[in-house]
């Protein structure tokens, strides 16, 4: 079991917005996941960008993972991302 968090939404700027725009910013994800808020902000800093590494989103990751399940839960769904990084290197 996994949970994530988006700590970061690079995307989102502060100001007039379009309707359908908003701060993706403490979305949550991690199917049936236990852990809270609090635990998951202790875990491994993560960044998804597009396809032209550009920066969308940056978050955090805890429990038993791969790495790729920010990125496939919600930065490819959601945004179009296509990798994820961890440390500076990419999955």
């Amino acid at each position: 079991m996994y949970g994530w968090i988006i700590t970061r939404d690079v995307l989102f700027k502060k100001g007039n917005n379009e309707e359908w725009e908003k701060d993706e910013t403490g979305i949550m994800g991690g199917h049936n996941t236990t852990f809270t808020k609090e635990e998951i902000l202790k875990g491994v800093t993560f960044q998804m960008f597009d396809d032209d590494m550009n920066l969308y989103y940056e978050g955090k990751i805890v429990g038993d993972y791969g790495g790729f399940e920010p990125l496939d839960d919600f930065g490819m769904p959601n945004a179009g991302c296509t990798s994820i990084w961890y440390d500076g290197k990419r999955l």
